[in-house]
């Protein structure tokens, strides 16, 4: 190439031109690269230090300074002075080993020696003098050699990948992150038939990886994408079909969880580099995504809310020892589950008001509250059935403890009755409550937790007790005004009454709050915050109340919701309790029942008494061209022929014998003469009990032992009262009554056979032995078993149970500091006290099921004294000879003398297999709820009486 074309970039150079650079000196021992290595190298061996010459020639050669760089000579002191004895020093030593390098380097250039092929690494670079190891296994040769030996056709490797598809390393890991947030890519599409994704590509790998290997990572990411779209379709599904509220919270749960992945994964998305990091990555979201599957699937195949909070409670419960994350996660699911089951006992006790329609009777109930009808007796003896709320066991989680879930609708439904009879009462305004600020229920899984609740507890209590004490329900009811008032003006569209300018702010400031984004939810959420803990792993931060998990799990429960249900319930029965004792007159109505259904009051017992068997009154039967006069009438049983009564005869008979015998106690010595005018409690007056027509055929006979058994005693429950006077409380009273009525006419008639025994003897007639025998012998056991039934059998039991009221009634009315202290009972507790003294007396009595042969025997010896009777009445008034009368007496003397013997031997097997156990007082709380089986056997007072020297059996001494 020619200088004139040097422009010409693409011509061909010239390479037999000289080069442009200046010629070195021809002089061969004063060029610096000199051709003869050896004659340089022994010339330089020849030469002296001082004969030394510079590299280069500083006024000719090719190492020659430049011109314009060659400083002037400045006042002389540039120019050199020659110095024959100046010796320039050299800077180092001349036999330096790199120069030996060198020299070997130029004496072997001719023969350079073969190449050797080496493995280049970072490490080797960055850290030089440690020395490179040869690679052990072809894994650590390199992901190129990897990928040559899979792919050898040999497979030196026996892997079975030589025809796999080889793709590019970071789409297939965002392949993977994108399944693992269950979105297609082009390597893995949902396949709708199977509900799953799959591989696009069945056999696949990356650069330095077999499909082995990877296998395990796309496993878990499809496991992870399918499960993610098996819980989205689950959430749409629940919400689309309006399950259960505990279903759908549920699926809400499952919802944030969901979206909080998302966003977690997304933010360390751009981080993932390696299988090692997404593996970090998709392993914990892989666990919370199949806990997450297999509850859901548990819970889609239960029906009702209990059981699906039950189910949770299991599932967490198995997280009890490890997995600290995911059981702080499980917990707060199993807090958002309960939320619909809490709010209902929260409404249902009180603590929170009932918005839309509160549950009443007419509805069907809700959750563990069921209302239904209840069967029972009416005063006039007929079934009538009637709604009320009913516990629903079914409707009680199995988690929770029987005990609180009873406590807690004893309290809602005495709430409601207190909200029926005293709706200005404090506790039934949603005001006064919210104004003492009740703790929520919710569950609490570590000690503090549950002691905080309980301080916020007992502080609600004295709030309310002050509320109580120191408000009347006036100001309870005004106060409860002004709270619904206060919150009607913070409502933000109430447009009425209010000025152009205060609406024109109002809009603009909703205009305001509108035009700003919504917040994201998940980011503010509890759940949210624990899955991102889980997620990152972070021990350290694990949370308190899950970090100190020292309480069991059996107990969490009962400490839940254990202490404000026990609360709500103290005050609830306190109050009610104390409004029956003071307003409705609870003890006036026991009281009434013991007067007249248990025969407890002397008066009344004479009155009837001559009211029906006494000979000497007037008769209430109406006959035929006679007219009554205004005397005392009777029945006059024992003298007639004609029974049962008329209706008329009963009204005009047992006319005044309640209301006259009745003496309230504010009018016992205020004011006698007004205690007629006096209505009884509960309108108690006589009836006719409803009777088979066996029975009924029975009472058609004045002799019988059953003539009596249609009249009856008729009480009608006040509604406040309904709780503790129940009809089956009625039931047993009227059961008490026909028994001591019986009991009763048998007195009449052993007292009238000493009446007839003299009148025979002032006659001047024989009465016989065997007559007069017979006759002490009856009434001794008559007045026996009568003593022993009223004074054992009867106020025995009730004076234990009037002392136990009195006990109840003293707490619930103190009003000193230490009322928090005391132990209050409610209404339902009085009701089985009751009802437990009822059973007593109906076991002493023999009106057990179990007693029916022992009260048979009883009944047939009081028919044979009944039989002895009227014939006394027949030989004293001569309608029968007196031979035939003293035999037909001396048969049954013999069939009363063995009744009574096998009567007495029932009765002493009866207390020889009967052990005496110690009953606990009914005060003491830890009572046995069978305190029943446990009582003591008394029918040993009897046989004392009956037959304390053996005479109707041989002697036991």
């Amino acid at each position: 190439m020619t200088e004139k074309d040097a422009a010409d970039v693409f011509a061909f150079p010239d390479f037999t031109l000289s080069t442009k650079v200046p010629a070195l000196s021809s002089e061969t021992q004063n060029q610096f690269f000199r051709l003869d290595v050896a004659e340089a190298v022994k010339d330089q061996a020849n030469s002296s230090v001082t004969d030394a010459q510079p590299a280069h020639d500083p006024t000719n050669g090719f190492f020659k300074i430049p011109d314009a760089l060659v400083l002037t000579d400045l006042d002389g002191h540039g120019e050199k002075i020659d110095d024959p004895h100046d010796v320039t020093e050299p800077l180092h030593d001349i036999h330096l080993p790199d120069l030996d390098i060198i020299d070997e380097l130029w004496h072997n250039a001719a023969n350079p020696p073969a190449a050797s092929a080496e493995y280049k690494t970072w490490e080797g670079f960055l850290l030089p003098e440690i020395p490179h190891i040869a690679p052990l296994f072809i894994a650590e040769a390199g992901p190129l050699l990897y990928d040559t030996a899979i792919l050898d056709k040999d497979d030196p490797l026996k892997l079975g990948n030589t025809d796999h598809l080889v793709v590019q390393t970071s789409p297939y890991l965002g392949a993977l992150f994108a399944l693992t947030l269950g979105r297609g890519s082009v390597f893995f599409v949902w396949d709708a038939k199977k509900a799953s994704f799959i591989p696009a590509v069945k056999e696949m790998r990356i650069s330095g990886f077999s499909t082995g290997v990877l296998q395990g990572l796309q496993d878990s990411c499809l496991q992870c994408g399918t499960t993610t779209r098996f819980l989205s379709s689950y959430v749409q599904l629940t919400y689309r079909t309006r399950l259960s509220p505990a279903k759908v919270a549920l699926a809400r749960a499952a919802d944030i969880l969901l979206l909080a992945i998302q966003q977690q994964l997304g933010k360390h998305e751009k981080q993932v580099r390696s299988l090692l990091q997404l593996q970090s990555l998709v392993e914990p979201v892989r666990t919370i995504l199949v806990l997450l599957r297999d509850l859901v699937r548990n819970v889609s195949r239960i029906r009702t809310d209990e059981q699906v909070l039950s189910q949770v409670f299991k599932e967490t419960e198995v997280l009890e020892i490890n997995h600290l994350h995911l059981r702080a996660l499980m917990c707060e699911v199993l807090r958002r589950v309960t939320e619909p089951w809490v709010d209902f006992a929260e409404k249902w006790i009180g603590v929170r008001s009932e918005d839309g329609f509160p549950i009443t009777k007419d509805g069907p109930g809700k959750s563990f509250v069921r209302v239904e009808n209840i069967s029972r007796i009416d005063d006039l003896g007929f079934e009538v059935e009637e709604r009320d709320y009913v516990l629903d066991e079914a409707g009680i989680p199995s988690c929770m403890p029987p005990d609180i879930a009873l406590v807690m609708f004893e309290a809602g439904k005495n709430l409601r009755l207190l909200r029926t009879h005293h709706p200005n009462h404090p506790l039934c305004h949603a005001g006064v409550i919210a104004t003492s600020r009740p703790p929520p229920m919710k569950w609490l899984f570590e000690w503090r937790s549950i002691q905080n609740l309980e301080n916020e507890v007992r502080r609600y209590e004295k709030a309310m007790l002050q509320s109580i004490l120191g408000m009347s329900p006036d100001a309870a009811l005004s106060h409860d005004g002004s709270v619904r008032v206060a919150n009607e003006e913070h409502g933000i569209l109430r447009v009425f009454g209010k000025h152009g300018t205060d609406l024109e702010s109002q809009l603009l400031a909703s205009m305001k709050t509108l035009d700003q984004a919504p917040p994201i939810a998940a980011a503010q959420d509890e759940l949210s915050s624990l899955l991102e803990k889980c997620l990152s792993q972070q021990n350290d931060q694990v949370p308190s109340e899950v970090s100190n998990f020292d309480l069991h799990w059996s107990l969490i429960p009962l400490h839940s919701f254990g202490p404000l249900a026990q609360a709500q319930a103290k005050l609830i029965n306190r109050e009610y309790m104390k409004l029956l004792f003071s307003a409705h007159g609870l003890k006036e109505h026991l009281r009434v029942q013991k007067e007249f259904q248990l025969l407890g009051n002397g008066m009344f017992c004479s009155r009837l008494c001559h009211a029906l068997f006494d000979p000497d009154l007037e008769t209430a039967e109406r006959q035929a061209g006679v007219a009554l006069n205004g005397g005392i009438m009777g029945l006059r049983m024992t003298g007639r022929e004609t029974w049962p009564p008329a209706s008329s005869e009963l009204r005009l008979a047992l006319m005044g014998v309640l209301s006259e015998t009745y003496v309230p106690p504010s009018s016992a010595e205020s004011n006698p003469p007004m205690a007629e005018n006096v209505d009884l409690p509960g309108d108690m007056s006589f009836a006719l009990r409803d009777l088979s027509s066996e029975e009924i055929d029975k009472c058609m006979d004045p002799t019988s032992l059953e003539a009596l058994d249609f009249l009856r005693l008729a009480y009608k429950t006040p509604p406040p009262l309904s709780s503790i006077l129940t009809s089956v409380i009625l039931v047993k009273y009227d059961k008490v009554f026909k028994l001591l009525l019986r009991v009763l006419r048998m007195l009449y008639v052993v007292g009238q056979l000493s009446r007839d025994t003299s009148k025979m003897e002032r006659r001047g007639g024989g009465v016989g032995d065997v007559w007069l025998r017979f006759r002490f012998e009856a009434q001794h056991f008559v007045q026996s078993v009568a003593a022993y039934f009223f004074d054992t059998g009867v106020q025995v039991p009730w004076l234990e149970f009037e002392r136990w009221l009195d006990g109840v009634q003293s707490d619930v009315e103190r009003v000193d500091m230490n009322i928090l202290n005391v132990q209050v009972v409610s209404p339902d507790k009085v009701r089985e006290e009751h009802e437990k003294m009822l059973d007593r007396i109906s076991n002493i009595l023999l009106l057990r099921k179990r007693q029916q042969p022992i009260l048979s025997l009883l009944e047939d010896i009081f028919r044979l004294v009944l039989r002895f009777s009227r014939q006394v009445q027949l030989e004293v008034g001569g309608k029968v000879e007196g031979d035939a009368s003293m035999a037909i007496i001396q048969d049954v003397y013999q069939s009363f003398k063995k009744k009574v013997g096998v009567f007495i031997t029932v009765c002493h097997g009866i207390n020889e297999k009967g052990v005496v156990k110690g009953r606990a007082t009914r005060r003491d709380p830890r009572a046995d709820e069978n305190d029943l089986s446990q009582e003591e056997n008394t029918i040993d007072r009897l046989l004392v009486s009956l037959d304390m020297l053996g005479y109707y059996s041989r002697p036991r001494f």
